[in-house]
């Protein structure tokens, strides 16, 4: 008798005895296990070569598998009868339309199927259109799954073949259902969702199945009930309301909010354009943050929101279990290990934005929470600043799988305009040059330029303690500086002034709308530029230097569209200002290049909510 002939009841006695010794750990949503067993027909899905737990966890319900049609794929179909389940025979390269029909009807009749998306040759976790063209088919949410085995092998095939062995603590973990893609869906978008679920639910699984994990799991929660006593003791301190919500006692939701966390301001402003985003399309908010200046900041906006319950296990689960989130938000990187477990442990989709993580930050995590990678891996997507932060994440142990770089929201964050009286606080009856963000050996060429063109500089350096050497650049090329913080305070008929330093801190992107034109500092030098659209969203004309790396996209458009002028030095900065004292840049320009701007930063948000599960296609939930 030939292998192929024994490989039916081989196959059965190694996954009954490897089965009966396996400790399987199967995390499922909170709404119970799917499957038409249990009166939820749907679609599994899950990555080549980590199958061969779920043919022992879903032995005998009668799943019906799409299988290759060559060799190796008999050899698995034998296998896989022989443990209660049904095939259709067919592949991307060989009998794919008909396996398609065979598989979406089959869905239709109710029977539940499975595709490994990437399969049968790869690449490895890159799904193909076959598995969104079935469950549009055959019109059953396709739920992903994921599998991890410890101690396993892994073979060195193109899928890393997993292999538990004898007594193995195999973690499954079944993820939310992804509804099946519609006609008005993007295809492509449909299937980047599709494989950050089933990232985000494989790395759960490597994540629960390691020792090392465990252990540094239950150190963290032991850490917690420890301190939970000193705890007690410093919330007494604090009034009633922070005290209920550092310990998680909100109000119950019903709702299924999306949850946004930012520590303080600076982190909440980068929130507002998703927290946009998402009211627009229907979702309701529920709003964290750490700091009490943050908090204030959520009731002046209006937003439902509390205080980050402590991190210890007893007040996040009790703030899990009033809130009940469909997805966190988390903005920048605040890893608090019991919260982002828990939250990750129930299934709960996570987006981290505006990932920021310094060279310092890197050696801190690596040192006290040597599993933040693992854990950020679990993410359906982190987005970070720039390329740099982008690289120091995957240094940390980010799989490369949920990293992006997205930018920095905070820029779209709109301050608002200027009261009115600031423009009549610094017209002294020529135009005004707003400098901000300045940085060293910026201010003299500013200064000069403006001028040159005829300007008051109105000039605000990046850090405050410079503001004596930036009066004393002034004072060299003839000027009388006042402090912004004297001016402001009452009428300007005693001062004699004819140049500004701001001195104080948070009126900079509102003070650009009162200017003519606008430079925004660190792009003279190499430093890659600061926020560039806070004066454009005001409808004022851009300035910057050569170094505007940190927003390269947005200049380049702002300069193509005329809405901006990119200037190497002095001379083309005062050419520059002398062009915008015509009226050949108007502000109705400058805000039209703003809304196109906002409108494309707007939909990659709304790409990104849905890429990550947190919003449908269509806004629907």
């Amino acid at each position: 008798m030939d292998l192929m002939s024994l490989s039916r009841s081989l196959g059965r006695i190694f996954m009954r005895l490897s089965g009966l010794s396996w400790r399987v750990v199967y995390l499922r949503p909170a709404g119970g296990r799917a499957g038409g067993a249990r009166g939820r027909p749907v679609f599994f899905a899950f990555w080549h070569g980590r199958q061969l737990p779920l043919i022992h966890t879903h032995r005998d319900e009668g799943v019906t598998v799409l299988v290759s049609s060559n060799t190796d794929g008999q050899y698995v179909t034998n296998v896989i009868l022989s443990m209660g389940f049904d095939t259709v025979r067919g592949s991307s390269s060989r009998g794919g339309t008909r396996a398609v029909r065979s598989m979406s009807k089959v869905l239709r009749q109710g029977i539940d199927c499975a595709i490994t998306p990437d399969g049968p040759r790869g690449p490895a976790c890159a799904a193909k259109p076959g598995t969104a063209l079935i469950s549009r088919l055959g019109s059953r949410p396709v739920v992903p799954m994921g599998t991890s085995a410890w101690p396993a092998i892994r073979f060195g095939s193109w899928d890393g073949f997993l292999l538990p062995l004898p007594f193995s603590r195999v973690v499954v973990v079944e993820g939310r259902p992804l509804h099946p893609m519609s006609r008005g869906n993007d295809q492509d978008l449909w299937i980047r969702r599709l494989e950050r679920e089933l990232n985000s639910v494989t790395a759960t699984a490597d994540l629960l199945s390691l020792p090392s994990s465990r252990m540094s799991f239950g150190l963290c929660r032991l850490a917690g009930h420890l301190f939970m006593p000193a705890a007690a003791l410093v919330l007494r301190l604090r009034g009633s309301e922070e005290r209920l919500e550092r310990s998680g006692r909100i109000e119950p939701r019903n709702d299924r909010p999306v949850w946004l966390h930012g520590s303080s301001l600076g982190e909440l402003n980068g929130l507002l354009p998703y927290m946009k985003v998402l009211r627009e399309n229907g979702l309701p908010v529920f709003v964290t943050c750490f700091t009490p200046a943050g908090r204030e900041f959520v009731r002046e906006q209006g937003l439902s929101g509390s205080y980050l319950p402590l991190d210890l296990p007893l007040f996040v689960r009790r703030f899990l279990d009033r809130l009940t989130p469909r997805a966190l938000v988390l903005a920048e990187t605040e890893i608090w290990p019991n919260t982002l477990l828990e939250t990750v442990l129930r299934g709960i989709p996570c987006l981290l934005v505006n990932g920021r993580l310094s060279s310092g930050s890197l050696r801190a995590y690596r040192r006290l929470l040597p599993l933040s990678g693992e854990i950020l891996s679990c993410f359906r997507t982190v987005s970070a600043r720039t390329p740099e932060d982008m690289e120091r994440f995957r240094e940390l142990g980010v799989d490369g799988s949920v990293l992006l770089t997205g930018g920095d929201s905070k820029s779209l964050a709109d301050s608002g305009d200027p009261p009115l009286g600031w423009r009549r606080l610094l017209y002294r009856g020529r135009p005004v040059l707003v400098a901000g963000s300045t940085r060293s050996g910026e201010e003299g060429t500013v200064v000069r330029s403006a001028l040159a063109a005829g300007y008051l500089p109105v000039v605000a350096p990046r850090h405050i303690e410079r503001l004596q050497e930036v009066e004393d650049i002034m004072r060299s090329e003839g000027l009388s500086p006042v402090r912004w913080s004297v001016l402001s305070r009452g009428g300007t008929g005693e001062l004699d002034f004819d140049s500004v330093t701001v001195d104080v801190r948070g009126v900079l992107a509102s003070l650009y709308g009162a200017g003519d034109a606008a430079f925004v500092g660190g792009t003279l030098v190499p430093v890659g530029g600061h926020n560039v659209l806070e004066p454009v969203m005001r409808g004022v004309p851009l300035l910057t230097g050569p170094y505007f790396h940190s927003f390269g996209e947005q200049v380049i458009r702002l300069s193509e569209a005329g809405a901006a002028f990119i200037c190497s030095g002095g001379e083309e900065m005062t050419a520059a200002l002398n062009a915008v004292s015509t009226g050949s840049v108007t502000k109705e320009m400058v805000l039209g290049c703003f809304s196109d701007l906002r409108a494309g930063a707007d939909a990659g948000i709304r790409d990104v909510l849905v890429e990550s599960g947190i919003m449908e296609d269509h806004g629907e939930t």
